[in-house]
């Protein structure tokens, strides 16, 4: 099992849905939802959890790690996850409860000792075939996480960038409301002070995402009159080459030289150095970015005047190439 290539997808409407699961209950879900290839239908697939991978994985006692995940799936099979779906007829919002598994399972033989699930029937169009509304996580993030409401946060945010697209300049934002988040999570009724919510729950959460995950994320408080009502969250994927578009860097003006003479050339060699920066950093950016064909003419006349003949042939075969496919 290669965790780095590991991914755990769901449709965005299980993503929101409400429950309240313990720490190792989201660690044996998501240990079973890696499994998916959400691309295809597999409903009636049977998953095999095995202890030394939950224990490995998680860095858990490997003397407690068979309990640990027997017990995880044993009270998981009893708690639902609720969903919300527009009615219809009326338009309303119906609330839905989901059975997370409709087989479970438990194989003891010694070092091959398994839990063996299967998930519902009415929860599998939002794991399975799945082609628009979903969000797509990277497992080896999560599994760094320890506790549910910072696995909880993390995916949230994630989904929010599926919004703004791989090429969006400035870092992702999504506000959400405090009543939102503690229901999702199962928090009802807990962390009503935002003094408690702030310092026992937020704040270490962050910390958690900050260390452990490939988002650098910062947050405020809104307000509605003096009452703090959702919290504003902006990150940006430190997994990216470069989080924004690079800008068209300046050229330097053209001295007034003499055609042929050095300080001509000295000035051709600088918007060179420039501009070959520039291509190098928009393909880390986007390989498929190009800079316009007028940038392009550009550099084959600075190459002309400083006699690279080979850089010049190469910049000439990509504006030929421009321009048969235009």
């Amino acid at each position: 099992m290669e965790l780095n290539k590991l991914t755990v997808v769901q449709g965005n409407d299980l993503l929101e849905g409400a429950y309240s699961v313990t720490l190792d209950e989201m660690r044996l879900l998501n240990l079973a939802l890696a499994q998916i290839d959400s691309r295809k239908s597999q409903p009636e697939t049977l998953y095999r959890l095995f202890p030394q991978d939950y224990q490995r994985i998680y860095g858990l006692n490997p003397t407690s790690s068979h309990r640990q995940l027997r017990e995880a799936a044993e009270s998981l099979m009893k708690k639902p996850v609720t969903i919300y779906q527009p009615d219809r007829k009326t338009g309303k919002l119906r609330t839905v409860q989901l059975s997370w598994f409709s087989r479970l399972e438990y194989v003891s033989q010694d070092e091959h000792s398994a839990v063996v699930l299967r998930f519902g029937q009415d929860v599998a169009p939002y794991l399975y075939e799945l082609k628009e509304s979903f969000t797509k996580l990277n497992f080896t993030n999560i599994a760094k996480l320890d506790s549910p409401f910072s696995v909880r946060l993390y995916s949230w945010l994630i989904k929010a960038k599926n919004l703004y697209g791989r090429k969006c300049s400035k870092a992702v934002e999504v506000t959400l409301e405090l009543a939102w988040m503690r229901e999702k999570a199962g928090l009802m009724g807990k962390y009503e002070d935002y003094r408690d919510f702030r310092q026992k729950l937020l704040e270490p959460t962050v910390d958690r995402i900050n260390a452990n995950t490939d988002i650098s994320l910062v947050w405020e408080p809104i307000k509605k009159g003096r009452t703090v009502v959702a919290i504003k969250f902006a990150y940006v994927d430190e997994a990216s080459p470069q989080h924004s578009r690079p800008l068209r860097p300046r050229l330097p003006r053209r001295p007034a030289a003499v055609t042929g003479s050095a300080l001509e050339g000295e000035w051709a060699r600088k918007c060179i150095h420039i501009m070959e920066s520039y291509i190098e950093e928009l393909a880390r950016y986007d390989e498929d970015e190009k800079v316009p064909m007028t940038d392009i003419r550009k550099l084959a006349g600075w190459y002309q005047i400083t006699g690279d003949k080979n850089a010049l042939k190469r910049v000439n075969a990509e504006i030929e190439s421009r321009l048969n496919r235009a």
